[in-house]
């Protein structure tokens, strides 16, 4: 057996042994492209809605990381006090003062920073909000539930025209949130978790009490008239004691029914570490899993949700973030690091069809420590159901699946400067492909890679080979700096001839090499796209 062979070996029965699981597969390969739109906002922890293809930004803060004590936590000059507008597909970033429309008890919750949303349809619902108050010159968690007209606001903004009559506004005290993270299932809204932050923000001395619950609501709005019906709410001062986790939504192994996971959030209430274990909640009630733990990218990050109908794998991705273990390459394992630092890690988070569930770190990287208090926006292009989860059945080849826009970037991990990102990332997904079949019946004598063909190409393009064993085989792409962008073909097959078909949509133009590898054989070949 030759040694590399043999240290492979011990590899896998090492995680056998720590995890009582083989290693799971990457179930898609991700490439990252940075993009630039002239204007658009430098900031984080903000409030978001899309309409058909238009961005809409309200809230958050343009500064990095909060200080840790009053002066430098959250200055009312870092939050962000305009209403912004991007259109990636003309180029064009637009914006608006809160303040030159609406009256400051309006417009305060709406620059306050980690407040609750979700947009559905044509409204964005947002509530809460930790942020300064101009009625009482201090800072205090928002007890207010927004509804914005997103259609109408957007345009109103593109056009210079008062926003005022589409953004409508109610008190109520169940909606004093911050920090938490909020989801629609069928009728019912979710708010889960998050706290309430009175005065100036200090670890030590100002008052913050963590709501410990999930609450559950309807919410009718036409016009002024908002109301909140059919309220419950489900405390848990152990499992639901969280804050700045990842609300993600779910489809369940029958790709029908939806469910939300719960994944990560901040602090445990007898140590100050995240959480590991995920929640799911449904409308059954909210169930904790304690057969698995997270170790990646527990605090809020970009994420995006891909379900598998053919197997029933539900995937969430976390582009970057923070996390309690990092991925030390050299080492080649996770590394627990309690600071719990920014990290440039891209994970997937999959749930099997019987429960289960894996983590599986991406050879991908951020281009930077990025990822924290971001935001993944779906392209409206990319096959989804309707709660914005990605049909991964729906989709071959590099596939443009959105964009990572917003969040912090950090110098180093742990303790270091940090500031708003400038960062706009597309994001491409190539699913693995399941279940490859050969195209002759005859067993080749040996192994061969073809030359692709047609070559040049643009975008699509076939690969040809043959192998002589049963094993497992791998085909990948990658770019002229030796940075896999695709993986073809990841699994085992049986002695044959194949033909698969590789698509550059989202490529720039420029040389490319895919390699062909197994146990036994390896060879790399070069082609060109010409766009």
């Amino acid at each position: 057996m030759k040694k590399n062979t043999f240290l492979k070996y011990l590899i896998v029965i090492a995680f056998i042994i720590i995890t009582g699981s083989l290693p799971a597969e990457e179930p898609y390969s991700i490439q990252l492209e940075q993009v630039s739109i002239p204007g658009s906002p430098k900031i984080h922890s903000f409030a978001f809605a899309d309409d058909n293809g238009k961005w809409l930004f309200i809230g958050g803060r343009i500064n990095g990381m909060h200080g840790f004590d009053a002066a430098t936590a959250f200055p009312k000059q870092f939050s962000n006090t305009n209403i912004f507008v991007v259109d990636p597909a003309s180029n064009m970033t637009y914006s608006r003062s809160l303040f030159a429309d609406l009256d400051f008890r309006v417009a305060d919750p709406l620059r306050s920073t980690n407040m609750q949303y979700y947009y559905d349809g044509s409204k964005l619902y947002i509530n809460g909000g930790y942020g300064y108050d101009s009625l009482s010159n201090d800072f205090i968690t928002f007890p207010t539930l927004t509804v914005v007209d997103v259609s109408q606001t957007i345009q109103a903004v593109i056009s210079g025209n008062s926003v005022a009559p589409y953004i409508n506004q109610i008190t109520d005290q169940r909606m004093r949130v911050c920090g938490g993270e909020m989801l629609k299932l069928g009728d019912h809204f979710y708010l889960t978790g998050g706290h309430i932050f009175t005065g100036a923000y200090s670890p030590i001395s100002n008052d913050q009490v963590y709501l410990n619950e999930i609450r559950k609501f309807k919410v009718s709005a036409s016009g002024s008239n908002i109301n909140i019906t059919d309220y419950s709410a489900s405390l848990d001062t152990i499992e639901f004691h969280r804050r700045d986790m990842n609300l993600v939504p779910a489809m369940k192994p029958d790709g029908i029914n939806q469910y939300i996971i719960l994944y990560g959030g901040v602090f445990r209430s007898f140590a100050d570490l995240p959480f590991q274990n995920p929640i799911y909640i449904d409308g059954n009630g909210a169930v904790t899993d304690n057969s698995f733990e997270q170790k990646m990218s527990q605090y809020t990050c970009s994420y995006l949700s891909a379900f598998n109908s053919a197997s029933g794998k539900m995937h969430t991705t976390f582009l970057g973030g923070t996390s309690l273990y990092y991925y030390n390459e050299v080492l080649n394992q996770q590394i627990r690091d309690s600071l719990v630092p920014f990290i440039n890690d891209i994970t997937t988070l999959t749930r099997n069809s019987d429960g289960t569930s894996a983590e599986i770190i991406s050879p991908t990287k951020m281009p930077a420590l990025l990822g924290t208090n971001a935001k993944f926006i779906i392209s409206p292009s990319v096959p989804q159901y309707p709660n914005r989860v990605i049909k991964l059945n729906e989709i071959s080849g590099n596939t443009f699946a959105g964009y990572i826009f917003g969040g912090i970037r950090a110098y180093l991990p742990n303790n270091t400067p940090s500031f708003a990102s400038e960062y706009i990332l597309k994001v491409y997904i190539n699913p693995k492909p399941i279940g490859i079949q050969p195209i002759s019946g005859s067993v080749p004598d040996g192994y061969s890679l073809g030359q692709n063909y047609p070559n040049p190409f643009n975008p699509v393009t076939k690969i040809k080979f043959e192998i002589s064993n049963n094993e497992f085989v791998r085909l990948a792409v990658y770019n002229t700096v030796g940075n896999e962008i695709a993986v073809i073909v990841n699994e085992k097959l049986s002695p044959g001839v194949y033909e698969t078909e590789f698509s550059a949509e989202g490529l720039s133009s420029g040389i490319y090499y895919y390699k062909l590898s197994s146990e036994k054989y390896s060879e790399t070949k070069k082609m060109l796209l010409i766009k």
